[in-house]
Protein backbone atom coordinates (compact mmCIF):
# COMPACT_ATOMS: atom_id res chain seq x y z
CA UNK A 1 0.00 0.00 0.00
CA UNK A 2 1.64 3.07 -1.09
CA UNK A 3 1.11 6.59 0.86
CA UNK A 4 1.55 9.89 -0.21
CA UNK A 5 2.20 13.31 1.59
CA UNK A 6 -0.51 15.49 2.86
CA UNK A 7 -0.91 18.09 0.30
CA UNK A 8 0.42 20.96 3.04
CA UNK A 9 3.19 18.80 3.98
CA UNK A 10 4.36 18.51 -0.30
CA UNK A 11 3.50 22.30 -0.69
CA UNK A 12 6.34 22.53 2.07
CA UNK A 13 8.86 20.62 1.02
CA UNK A 14 8.91 22.15 -2.83
CA UNK A 15 9.53 25.16 -1.39
CA UNK A 16 11.95 24.46 0.78
CA UNK A 17 13.56 22.84 -1.92
CA UNK A 18 13.36 26.34 -4.02
CA UNK A 19 15.08 27.97 -1.69
CA UNK A 20 17.91 25.79 -0.54
CA UNK A 21 18.66 25.86 -4.50
CA UNK A 22 18.42 29.28 -4.86
CA UNK A 23 20.33 29.69 -2.08
CA UNK A 24 23.19 27.47 -3.08
CA UNK A 25 23.08 28.53 -6.91
CA UNK A 26 23.52 31.93 -5.45
CA UNK A 27 26.59 30.69 -2.92
CA UNK A 28 28.69 28.96 -5.45
CA UNK A 29 27.98 31.66 -8.42
CA UNK A 30 29.54 34.32 -5.52
CA UNK A 31 32.16 31.92 -4.66
CA UNK A 32 33.19 30.30 -8.39
CA UNK A 33 31.38 31.85 -10.64
CA UNK A 34 31.80 35.64 -9.86
CA UNK A 35 32.63 36.23 -13.98
CA UNK A 36 29.72 34.94 -15.03
CA UNK A 37 27.62 36.21 -12.49
CA UNK A 38 29.01 39.42 -13.35
CA UNK A 39 28.41 38.74 -17.01
CA UNK A 40 24.77 37.90 -16.87
CA UNK A 41 23.78 41.23 -14.92
CA UNK A 42 26.10 43.54 -17.71
CA UNK A 43 23.83 41.51 -20.10
CA UNK A 44 20.65 42.39 -18.45
CA UNK A 45 22.10 45.54 -17.60
CA UNK A 46 23.13 46.60 -21.51
CA UNK A 47 19.81 45.30 -23.31
CA UNK A 48 18.03 47.69 -20.48
CA UNK A 49 20.07 50.52 -20.85
CA UNK A 50 19.72 50.17 -24.65
CA UNK A 51 16.03 49.83 -24.60
CA UNK A 52 15.14 52.37 -22.77
CA UNK A 53 17.75 54.98 -25.27
CA UNK A 54 15.67 53.76 -27.93
CA UNK A 55 12.12 54.41 -25.76
CA UNK A 56 13.19 57.65 -25.22
CA UNK A 57 14.03 58.37 -28.45
CA UNK A 58 10.86 57.48 -29.65
CA UNK A 59 8.96 59.16 -27.04
CA UNK A 60 10.78 62.39 -27.63
CA UNK A 61 10.01 62.44 -31.28
CA UNK A 62 6.29 61.91 -30.64
CA UNK A 63 6.58 64.50 -28.54
CA UNK A 64 8.44 66.99 -31.31
CA UNK A 65 5.67 66.38 -33.74
CA UNK A 66 3.15 66.92 -31.56
CA UNK A 67 1.56 63.61 -31.56
CA UNK A 68 -0.70 62.91 -27.57
CA UNK A 69 0.83 60.87 -25.21
CA UNK A 70 -2.12 59.29 -23.87
CA UNK A 71 -4.32 59.03 -27.20
CA UNK A 72 -5.24 55.98 -29.52
CA UNK A 73 -1.70 55.85 -31.13
CA UNK A 74 0.42 55.04 -28.39
CA UNK A 75 -2.64 52.54 -27.22
CA UNK A 76 -2.58 51.16 -30.10
CA UNK A 77 1.05 50.47 -29.79
CA UNK A 78 0.80 49.00 -26.74
CA UNK A 79 -2.24 46.90 -27.67
CA UNK A 80 0.61 45.69 -30.32
CA UNK A 81 3.61 45.32 -27.71
CA UNK A 82 1.44 43.28 -25.14
CA UNK A 83 0.11 41.11 -27.58
CA UNK A 84 3.60 40.45 -29.31
CA UNK A 85 5.46 39.73 -26.19
CA UNK A 86 2.30 37.97 -24.30
CA UNK A 87 2.28 35.84 -28.14
CA UNK A 88 6.11 35.14 -27.76
CA UNK A 89 5.74 34.21 -23.59
CA UNK A 90 3.04 31.12 -25.05
CA UNK A 91 5.61 29.90 -27.39
CA UNK A 92 8.64 29.85 -25.00
CA UNK A 93 7.01 28.55 -21.87
CA UNK A 94 5.23 25.88 -23.75
CA UNK A 95 8.73 24.51 -24.93
CA UNK A 96 10.73 25.16 -21.55
CA UNK A 97 7.90 23.53 -19.62
CA UNK A 98 7.39 20.29 -22.05
CA UNK A 99 11.26 20.02 -21.44
CA UNK A 100 10.88 20.05 -17.95
CA UNK A 101 7.95 18.04 -17.26
CA UNK A 102 8.83 15.31 -20.01
CA UNK A 103 12.61 14.74 -20.94
CA UNK A 104 14.35 15.72 -17.64
CA UNK A 105 16.12 12.91 -15.54
CA UNK A 106 14.60 15.34 -12.76
CA UNK A 107 11.14 15.06 -13.92
CA UNK A 108 11.27 11.24 -14.12
CA UNK A 109 12.68 11.04 -10.28
CA UNK A 110 9.44 13.24 -9.01
CA UNK A 111 7.10 11.48 -11.13
CA UNK A 112 8.52 7.93 -9.28
CA UNK A 113 8.61 10.03 -5.81
CA UNK A 114 4.94 10.11 -3.73
CA UNK A 115 4.98 13.84 -4.77
CA UNK A 116 1.66 14.61 -6.53
CA UNK A 117 1.70 15.38 -10.30
CA UNK A 118 0.42 19.00 -9.79
CA UNK A 119 2.87 19.72 -6.87
CA UNK A 120 5.28 18.52 -9.60
CA UNK A 121 3.81 20.95 -12.63
CA UNK A 122 3.59 23.74 -10.22
CA UNK A 123 7.53 23.88 -8.95
CA UNK A 124 8.33 23.10 -12.89
CA UNK A 125 5.62 25.75 -13.72
CA UNK A 126 6.84 28.40 -11.94
CA UNK A 127 10.61 27.35 -12.96
CA UNK A 128 9.78 28.01 -16.55
CA UNK A 129 7.72 31.07 -16.69
CA UNK A 130 10.62 32.56 -14.36
CA UNK A 131 13.05 31.59 -17.09
CA UNK A 132 10.64 32.71 -19.82
CA UNK A 133 9.58 36.04 -18.75
CA UNK A 134 12.68 37.64 -17.41
CA UNK A 135 13.32 39.34 -21.33
CA UNK A 136 9.84 40.63 -20.82
CA UNK A 137 9.71 42.07 -17.55
CA UNK A 138 13.62 43.88 -19.02
CA UNK A 139 12.46 45.04 -22.28
CA UNK A 140 8.99 45.93 -20.43
CA UNK A 141 10.18 48.05 -17.58
CA UNK A 142 12.20 50.38 -19.96
CA UNK A 143 9.71 51.17 -22.54
CA UNK A 144 7.39 52.26 -19.52
CA UNK A 145 10.36 53.92 -17.60
CA UNK A 146 11.11 56.22 -20.82
CA UNK A 147 7.26 56.98 -21.76
CA UNK A 148 6.25 58.13 -17.67
CA UNK A 149 9.13 60.38 -17.93
CA UNK A 150 8.49 61.98 -21.45
CA UNK A 151 4.88 62.16 -20.65
CA UNK A 152 4.90 63.16 -17.27
CA UNK A 153 2.77 60.43 -15.07
CA UNK A 154 1.95 60.49 -11.19
CA UNK A 155 4.01 58.70 -9.04
CA UNK A 156 1.86 54.80 -8.83
CA UNK A 157 2.21 54.24 -12.10
CA UNK A 158 5.87 53.33 -11.55
CA UNK A 159 4.57 51.94 -8.50
CA UNK A 160 2.47 49.58 -10.31
CA UNK A 161 4.35 48.85 -13.50
CA UNK A 162 5.64 45.89 -11.92
CA UNK A 163 2.23 43.99 -10.60
CA UNK A 164 1.13 44.63 -14.20
CA UNK A 165 4.04 43.00 -16.31
CA UNK A 166 4.11 40.37 -13.59
CA UNK A 167 0.49 39.65 -13.37
CA UNK A 168 0.51 39.45 -17.11
CA UNK A 169 2.82 36.57 -17.58
CA UNK A 170 0.79 34.15 -15.39
CA UNK A 171 -2.07 34.00 -18.45
CA UNK A 172 0.03 33.13 -21.51
CA UNK A 173 2.47 31.54 -18.92
CA UNK A 174 -1.09 29.16 -17.64
CA UNK A 175 -2.50 29.10 -20.74
CA UNK A 176 0.48 27.60 -22.97
CA UNK A 177 1.10 24.93 -19.88
CA UNK A 178 -2.42 23.40 -20.55
CA UNK A 179 -2.64 23.56 -23.89
CA UNK A 180 1.17 21.66 -23.78
CA UNK A 181 -0.53 19.17 -21.31
CA UNK A 182 -3.34 18.48 -23.63
CA UNK A 183 -1.63 18.05 -26.68
CA UNK A 184 0.74 15.45 -25.16
CA UNK A 185 -1.84 13.92 -23.44
CA UNK A 186 -4.27 13.79 -26.86
CA UNK A 187 -2.40 14.31 -30.07
CA UNK A 188 -3.10 11.51 -32.01
CA UNK A 189 -0.78 8.82 -33.21
CA UNK A 190 -0.47 9.87 -36.85
CA UNK A 191 1.25 12.90 -35.82
CA UNK A 192 2.44 14.04 -39.28
CA UNK A 193 -1.40 14.57 -40.57
CA UNK A 194 -2.30 16.50 -37.44
CA UNK A 195 0.72 18.64 -37.72
CA UNK A 196 0.05 19.12 -41.66
CA UNK A 197 -3.60 19.92 -40.59
CA UNK A 198 -2.35 22.59 -38.00
CA UNK A 199 -0.16 23.58 -40.54
CA UNK A 200 -2.65 24.32 -43.18
CA UNK A 201 -4.84 26.44 -40.66
CA UNK A 202 -1.77 28.61 -39.66
CA UNK A 203 -1.20 29.19 -43.93
CA UNK A 204 -5.08 30.18 -43.88
CA UNK A 205 -5.21 32.41 -41.00
CA UNK A 206 -1.93 33.95 -42.30
CA UNK A 207 -3.15 34.44 -45.71
CA UNK A 208 -6.08 36.22 -44.50
CA UNK A 209 -3.78 38.18 -42.06
CA UNK A 210 -1.66 39.26 -44.80
CA UNK A 211 -4.90 40.09 -46.87
CA UNK A 212 -6.10 42.16 -44.67
CA UNK A 213 -3.12 44.03 -44.66
CA UNK A 214 -2.87 44.87 -48.10
CA UNK A 215 -6.72 45.43 -48.49
CA UNK A 216 -5.41 47.93 -45.58
CA UNK A 217 -2.58 49.54 -47.02
CA UNK A 218 -4.87 49.85 -50.41
CA UNK A 219 -7.24 51.77 -48.70
CA UNK A 220 -4.47 54.03 -46.82
CA UNK A 221 -3.14 55.39 -50.47
CA UNK A 222 -6.68 55.68 -51.96
CA UNK A 223 -8.13 58.01 -48.75
CA UNK A 224 -7.36 61.26 -48.44
CA UNK A 225 -7.37 62.51 -44.70
CA UNK A 226 -8.00 59.22 -42.89
CA UNK A 227 -4.72 57.78 -42.60
CA UNK A 228 -5.17 58.05 -38.98
CA UNK A 229 -8.54 56.12 -38.56
CA UNK A 230 -6.95 53.22 -41.09
CA UNK A 231 -3.84 53.39 -38.76
CA UNK A 232 -5.68 52.67 -35.30
CA UNK A 233 -8.40 50.48 -36.91
CA UNK A 234 -5.72 47.89 -37.47
CA UNK A 235 -5.46 47.53 -34.00
CA UNK A 236 -9.34 46.52 -33.62
CA UNK A 237 -8.72 42.65 -33.29
CA UNK A 238 -5.77 44.00 -30.28
CA UNK A 239 -8.60 46.61 -28.74
CA UNK A 240 -10.99 43.82 -27.98
CA UNK A 241 -12.51 44.04 -24.95
CA UNK A 242 -12.02 40.21 -24.14
CA UNK A 243 -8.24 40.68 -24.98
CA UNK A 244 -5.74 40.36 -22.08
CA UNK A 245 -3.25 42.95 -23.77
CA UNK A 246 -5.49 45.65 -23.98
CA UNK A 247 -6.48 45.21 -20.39
CA UNK A 248 -2.95 45.95 -19.67
CA UNK A 249 -2.71 48.91 -22.33
CA UNK A 250 -6.15 50.11 -20.57
CA UNK A 251 -4.57 50.37 -17.05
CA UNK A 252 -1.16 51.45 -18.05
CA UNK A 253 -2.94 54.30 -20.23
CA UNK A 254 -5.31 55.04 -16.79
CA UNK A 255 -2.32 55.68 -14.51
CA UNK A 256 -0.61 57.81 -16.98
CA UNK A 257 -4.07 60.07 -17.37
CA UNK A 258 -3.84 59.57 -13.05
CA UNK A 259 -7.07 57.60 -12.78
CA UNK A 260 -6.14 55.31 -9.93
CA UNK A 261 -9.51 53.77 -10.04
CA UNK A 262 -9.41 52.75 -13.81
CA UNK A 263 -6.09 51.59 -12.85
CA UNK A 264 -7.14 49.04 -10.48
CA UNK A 265 -9.57 47.65 -12.19
CA UNK A 266 -7.71 46.39 -15.25
CA UNK A 267 -5.19 44.97 -12.72
CA UNK A 268 -7.63 43.02 -10.97
CA UNK A 269 -8.67 41.55 -14.57
CA UNK A 270 -5.25 40.57 -15.01
CA UNK A 271 -4.64 39.04 -11.53
CA UNK A 272 -7.51 37.52 -11.49
CA UNK A 273 -7.65 35.68 -14.39
CA UNK A 274 -4.04 35.01 -14.50
CA UNK A 275 -4.42 32.92 -11.39
CA UNK A 276 -7.74 31.13 -12.81
CA UNK A 277 -5.87 29.94 -15.57
CA UNK A 278 -3.62 28.71 -13.34
CA UNK A 279 -5.62 26.63 -11.12
CA UNK A 280 -7.29 25.53 -14.40
CA UNK A 281 -3.74 24.41 -15.73
CA UNK A 282 -3.10 22.68 -12.65
CA UNK A 283 -6.45 21.03 -12.52
CA UNK A 284 -5.20 19.42 -16.08
CA UNK A 285 -1.80 19.01 -15.01
CA UNK A 286 -3.45 16.38 -11.79
CA UNK A 287 -5.30 15.02 -14.07
CA UNK A 288 -3.10 14.04 -17.42
CA UNK A 289 0.67 14.90 -16.44
CA UNK A 290 1.27 11.61 -15.09
CA UNK A 291 -0.76 9.53 -18.59
CA UNK A 292 0.74 12.01 -20.81
CA UNK A 293 4.51 11.26 -19.73
CA UNK A 294 3.52 7.35 -19.86
CA UNK A 295 2.39 8.19 -23.48
CA UNK A 296 5.60 9.74 -24.02
CA UNK A 297 7.69 7.10 -21.96
CA UNK A 298 6.34 4.31 -24.08
CA UNK A 299 5.31 6.39 -27.47
CA UNK A 300 6.99 3.29 -29.84
CA UNK A 301 10.37 4.98 -30.24
CA UNK A 302 12.12 2.17 -31.81
CA UNK A 303 9.47 2.09 -34.74
CA UNK A 304 10.15 4.81 -35.70
CA UNK A 305 12.00 5.41 -39.16
CA UNK A 306 14.06 8.23 -39.98
CA UNK A 307 14.13 8.89 -43.83
CA UNK A 308 15.83 11.38 -46.17
CA UNK A 309 13.39 14.46 -46.66
CA UNK A 310 13.47 16.89 -49.86
CA UNK A 311 15.07 19.37 -47.06
CA UNK A 312 18.10 17.34 -46.94
CA UNK A 313 18.95 17.64 -50.67
CA UNK A 314 17.98 21.42 -50.68
CA UNK A 315 20.57 21.72 -48.14
CA UNK A 316 23.39 20.28 -49.91
CA UNK A 317 22.89 21.96 -52.79
CA UNK A 318 22.94 25.11 -51.13
CA UNK A 319 26.44 24.30 -50.08
CA UNK A 320 27.36 22.45 -53.26
CA UNK A 321 30.45 24.09 -53.26
CA UNK A 322 32.29 22.18 -50.00
CA UNK A 323 33.65 18.87 -50.49
CA UNK A 324 31.28 16.03 -50.05
CA UNK A 325 32.51 15.02 -46.37
CA UNK A 326 31.88 18.95 -45.38
CA UNK A 327 28.65 18.25 -46.65
CA UNK A 328 27.57 15.33 -44.90
CA UNK A 329 28.35 16.75 -41.70
CA UNK A 330 26.21 20.03 -42.27
CA UNK A 331 22.97 17.87 -43.84
CA UNK A 332 23.89 15.96 -40.18
CA UNK A 333 23.27 18.66 -38.38
CA UNK A 334 20.71 20.28 -40.51
CA UNK A 335 18.58 16.98 -39.95
CA UNK A 336 18.89 17.16 -35.93
CA UNK A 337 17.61 20.79 -36.16
CA UNK A 338 14.40 19.64 -38.46
CA UNK A 339 13.63 16.82 -36.34
CA UNK A 340 13.51 19.09 -33.22
CA UNK A 341 10.15 20.91 -33.49
CA UNK A 342 11.08 22.97 -30.06
CA UNK A 343 13.82 24.69 -32.46
CA UNK A 344 12.16 25.41 -35.63
CA UNK A 345 8.89 26.94 -33.76
CA UNK A 346 10.69 28.86 -32.43
CA UNK A 347 12.58 30.16 -35.55
CA UNK A 348 8.95 30.23 -37.36
CA UNK A 349 7.53 32.28 -34.15
CA UNK A 350 10.21 34.43 -34.73
CA UNK A 351 10.08 35.46 -38.51
CA UNK A 352 6.28 35.85 -38.17
CA UNK A 353 6.68 38.59 -35.19
CA UNK A 354 9.39 40.50 -37.51
CA UNK A 355 6.88 40.40 -40.45
CA UNK A 356 4.52 41.74 -38.09
CA UNK A 357 6.39 44.35 -36.99
CA UNK A 358 7.39 45.37 -40.69
CA UNK A 359 3.85 45.04 -41.62
CA UNK A 360 2.53 47.80 -38.73
CA UNK A 361 5.60 50.13 -39.41
CA UNK A 362 4.40 50.27 -42.68
CA UNK A 363 1.01 51.53 -41.46
CA UNK A 364 2.47 54.18 -39.66
CA UNK A 365 4.91 55.72 -42.15
CA UNK A 366 1.38 55.75 -44.83
CA UNK A 367 -0.47 57.31 -41.80
CA UNK A 368 2.03 60.20 -42.11
CA UNK A 369 3.69 60.36 -38.76
CA UNK A 370 7.01 61.92 -39.13
CA UNK A 371 8.37 60.04 -36.22
CA UNK A 372 7.63 56.87 -37.61
CA UNK A 373 10.24 58.13 -41.01
CA UNK A 374 11.08 55.66 -42.87
CA UNK A 375 15.00 55.48 -42.03
CA UNK A 376 13.84 55.28 -38.47
CA UNK A 377 11.86 52.28 -38.33
CA UNK A 378 13.90 50.78 -40.79
CA UNK A 379 16.94 51.21 -38.35
CA UNK A 380 14.80 49.83 -35.58
CA UNK A 381 13.91 46.99 -37.95
CA UNK A 382 17.73 46.38 -38.73
CA UNK A 383 18.56 46.19 -35.17
CA UNK A 384 15.80 44.17 -34.08
CA UNK A 385 16.60 41.73 -36.25
CA UNK A 386 20.09 41.80 -35.49
CA UNK A 387 19.22 41.42 -31.89
CA UNK A 388 16.82 38.78 -32.68
CA UNK A 389 19.76 36.47 -34.87
CA UNK A 390 21.69 37.04 -32.10
CA UNK A 391 19.37 35.42 -29.80
CA UNK A 392 18.58 32.47 -32.32
CA UNK A 393 22.21 31.57 -33.40
CA UNK A 394 22.95 31.53 -29.17
CA UNK A 395 20.08 29.41 -28.78
CA UNK A 396 20.59 26.67 -31.63
CA UNK A 397 24.42 27.46 -33.01
CA UNK A 398 27.03 27.84 -29.79
CA UNK A 399 25.80 24.46 -28.24
CA UNK A 400 26.61 22.30 -31.17
CA UNK A 401 29.93 21.51 -30.28
CA UNK A 402 28.91 20.58 -26.32
CA UNK A 403 25.83 18.83 -27.98
CA UNK A 404 28.16 16.21 -29.34
CA UNK A 405 30.38 15.75 -26.08
CA UNK A 406 29.33 12.17 -25.07
CA UNK A 407 28.85 11.28 -28.88
CA UNK A 408 32.36 12.61 -30.42
CA UNK A 409 33.64 9.48 -30.12
CA UNK A 410 31.65 8.30 -33.06
CA UNK A 411 32.80 11.28 -35.63
CA UNK A 412 36.73 10.82 -34.00
CA UNK A 413 36.45 7.01 -36.39
CA UNK A 414 35.13 8.83 -39.11
CA UNK A 415 37.73 10.29 -41.81
CA UNK A 416 36.97 14.20 -40.78
CA UNK A 417 39.34 16.30 -39.46
CA UNK A 418 38.38 18.44 -36.33
CA UNK A 419 38.93 21.29 -38.04
CA UNK A 420 36.51 20.03 -41.38
CA UNK A 421 34.01 19.64 -38.21
CA UNK A 422 33.78 22.85 -36.73
CA UNK A 423 34.20 24.40 -40.61
CA UNK A 424 30.99 22.45 -41.00
CA UNK A 425 29.28 23.62 -38.56
CA UNK A 426 29.73 26.94 -39.19
CA UNK A 427 28.77 26.74 -42.71
CA UNK A 428 25.52 25.29 -41.50
CA UNK A 429 25.19 28.34 -39.37
CA UNK A 430 26.29 31.06 -41.81
CA UNK A 431 23.86 29.39 -44.61
CA UNK A 432 20.59 29.81 -42.40
CA UNK A 433 21.90 32.72 -40.79
CA UNK A 434 22.10 34.47 -44.12
CA UNK A 435 19.04 33.30 -45.89
CA UNK A 436 16.34 33.59 -42.94
CA UNK A 437 18.12 37.22 -42.36
CA UNK A 438 18.56 38.67 -45.56
CA UNK A 439 14.82 37.63 -46.54
CA UNK A 440 13.61 39.36 -43.38
CA UNK A 441 15.65 42.69 -43.90
CA UNK A 442 14.36 42.94 -47.33
CA UNK A 443 10.83 42.02 -47.29
CA UNK A 444 10.97 44.30 -43.77
CA UNK A 445 12.64 47.53 -45.88
CA UNK A 446 10.49 46.93 -49.09
CA UNK A 447 7.51 47.13 -47.23
CA UNK A 448 8.44 50.54 -45.69
CA UNK A 449 9.52 52.04 -49.07
CA UNK A 450 13.35 52.73 -48.48
CA UNK A 451 14.94 53.74 -51.26
CA UNK A 452 17.36 51.41 -53.35
CA UNK A 453 20.60 52.28 -51.30
CA UNK A 454 19.17 52.02 -48.08
CA UNK A 455 17.93 48.26 -49.22
CA UNK A 456 21.50 47.76 -50.17
CA UNK A 457 23.34 48.79 -46.89
CA UNK A 458 21.28 47.32 -44.74
CA UNK A 459 21.75 43.94 -47.10
CA UNK A 460 25.49 44.26 -46.62
CA UNK A 461 24.81 44.82 -42.64
CA UNK A 462 22.82 41.98 -42.26
CA UNK A 463 25.50 39.98 -44.31
CA UNK A 464 28.12 41.03 -41.98
CA UNK A 465 26.15 40.34 -39.40
CA UNK A 466 24.93 36.95 -40.14
CA UNK A 467 28.86 35.64 -41.00
CA UNK A 468 30.23 37.58 -37.99
CA UNK A 469 27.75 35.82 -35.47
CA UNK A 470 28.10 32.50 -36.97
CA UNK A 471 31.83 32.79 -36.89
CA UNK A 472 31.56 33.85 -32.66
CA UNK A 473 28.69 31.42 -31.79
CA UNK A 474 30.89 28.48 -33.56
CA UNK A 475 34.47 29.44 -32.18
CA UNK A 476 33.04 30.48 -28.92
CA UNK A 477 31.60 27.25 -28.81
CA UNK A 478 34.09 25.26 -29.38
CA UNK A 479 36.28 27.30 -27.29
CA UNK A 480 34.21 27.63 -23.93
CA UNK A 481 32.43 24.02 -24.18
CA UNK A 482 30.45 21.96 -21.70
CA UNK A 483 30.20 18.36 -22.33
CA UNK A 484 28.81 17.70 -19.26
CA UNK A 485 25.00 18.84 -20.17
CA UNK A 486 23.12 17.54 -22.19
CA UNK A 487 20.52 20.10 -22.23
CA UNK A 488 21.17 22.90 -24.96
CA UNK A 489 18.97 25.25 -23.23
CA UNK A 490 21.60 25.24 -19.50
CA UNK A 491 24.29 25.74 -22.11
CA UNK A 492 23.24 29.08 -23.52
CA UNK A 493 22.51 30.59 -20.01
CA UNK A 494 26.27 29.16 -18.67
CA UNK A 495 29.23 30.56 -18.19
CA UNK A 496 30.12 29.93 -22.16
CA UNK A 497 27.00 31.05 -23.32
CA UNK A 498 26.59 33.99 -21.60
CA UNK A 499 30.09 35.32 -22.70
CA UNK A 500 28.96 34.46 -26.27
CA UNK A 501 25.92 36.71 -25.98
CA UNK A 502 27.83 39.40 -24.68
CA UNK A 503 30.46 38.81 -27.21
CA UNK A 504 28.11 38.91 -30.01
CA UNK A 505 25.65 42.03 -28.53
CA UNK A 506 29.30 44.33 -28.74
CA UNK A 507 29.66 43.24 -32.31
CA UNK A 508 26.42 44.36 -33.11
CA UNK A 509 26.76 47.62 -31.69
CA UNK A 510 29.98 48.36 -33.58
CA UNK A 511 28.67 46.98 -37.04
CA UNK A 512 25.53 48.88 -37.30
CA UNK A 513 26.85 51.80 -35.24
CA UNK A 514 29.61 51.84 -38.30
CA UNK A 515 27.86 51.17 -41.38
CA UNK A 516 24.39 51.55 -40.85
CA UNK A 517 23.72 54.28 -38.45
CA UNK A 518 25.84 57.16 -39.69
CA UNK A 519 23.85 56.98 -42.94
CA UNK A 520 20.09 56.94 -41.12
CA UNK A 521 21.72 59.82 -39.01
CA UNK A 522 22.74 61.88 -42.15
CA UNK A 523 19.50 60.95 -44.07
CA UNK A 524 17.20 62.49 -41.21
CA UNK A 525 19.51 65.32 -40.54
CA UNK A 526 18.50 65.77 -44.71
CA UNK A 527 14.80 65.79 -43.86
CA UNK A 528 14.97 68.50 -41.44
CA UNK A 529 17.56 70.79 -43.33
CA UNK A 530 15.06 70.02 -46.43
CA UNK A 531 12.16 71.02 -44.45
CA UNK A 532 14.01 74.09 -43.48
CA UNK A 533 14.43 75.39 -46.32
CA UNK A 534 18.54 74.10 -46.68
CA UNK A 535 20.16 71.47 -49.04
CA UNK A 536 19.92 68.09 -49.63
CA UNK A 537 23.47 66.42 -50.12
CA UNK A 538 24.53 63.79 -48.05
CA UNK A 539 28.31 63.66 -47.06
CA UNK A 540 30.25 60.86 -48.78
CA UNK A 541 32.20 60.44 -45.69
CA UNK A 542 29.10 58.44 -44.11
CA UNK A 543 29.99 55.60 -45.92
CA UNK A 544 33.28 55.10 -44.68
CA UNK A 545 32.22 53.14 -41.88
CA UNK A 546 31.59 50.39 -44.28
CA UNK A 547 34.92 49.11 -44.45
CA UNK A 548 35.31 49.46 -40.84
CA UNK A 549 32.58 47.10 -40.27
CA UNK A 550 33.64 44.39 -42.91
CA UNK A 551 37.43 44.08 -41.27
CA UNK A 552 35.26 43.61 -37.41
CA UNK A 553 32.89 41.09 -39.45
CA UNK A 554 36.23 39.12 -41.14
CA UNK A 555 38.28 39.05 -37.36
CA UNK A 556 34.89 37.62 -35.67
CA UNK A 557 34.74 34.77 -38.01
CA UNK A 558 38.97 33.92 -37.97
CA UNK A 559 39.75 34.75 -34.13
CA UNK A 560 37.38 32.89 -32.80
CA UNK A 561 37.60 30.02 -35.43
CA UNK A 562 40.88 29.75 -35.03
CA UNK A 563 40.61 29.68 -31.08
CA UNK A 564 37.81 26.97 -31.35
CA UNK A 565 40.14 25.07 -33.26
CA UNK A 566 43.21 24.87 -31.44
CA UNK A 567 41.14 24.21 -28.70
CA UNK A 568 39.04 21.33 -29.75
CA UNK A 569 42.14 19.67 -31.19
CA UNK A 570 43.86 19.74 -27.87
CA UNK A 571 40.49 18.13 -26.37
CA UNK A 572 40.78 14.19 -25.70
CA UNK A 573 37.38 12.42 -25.72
Amino acid sequence: MTTTLPVADQASTFRQLRARLLRNGLRVALEHSRTRLVTMLGTSAFVFGFTFAVGMYLFNQLAKTNVPFKGGIVEGLFDLMFFTLGTMLVFSTGLILYASLFTSPEARYLLCSPARADRIFATKFQAAVAFSSWGFVVLGIPIFLAYGIVSGVPWYFYALLPAYLLGYVLLPGSFSAALCLLLVRYMPRNRRQFLVVVALIAAAVLGFWLYKVGMGLKRSAATGGREIDDLIGQFDLFRSGFAPSHWMTRGVMAAARDDLTGALIPLAQVWSNGLLMYVLAAWVAKRVYRTAYDRIAGGGRGKKIYKTSWLDRVMEGMVFYLDRRTRTLVVKDFRTFRRDPTQWAVLILFALLMMLGASNFRQYYSAGLAVMDKYAVSLMNLCGTAILLCAGLSRFMFPLISLEGRKFWILGLTPVSRDQLLWGKFVFATTGALVIAETLILVSDVLIGLPWEGIVLHAAVMAVVAVGLSGLNVGLGAYLPNFKETDPSKIVVGFGGTVNMVVGLGFLVIVIGTMAVPMHTAQLAKAASVAAGGSDAINPWVYVGVPVGLVVGALAVVLPLRAGARSLRAMEF
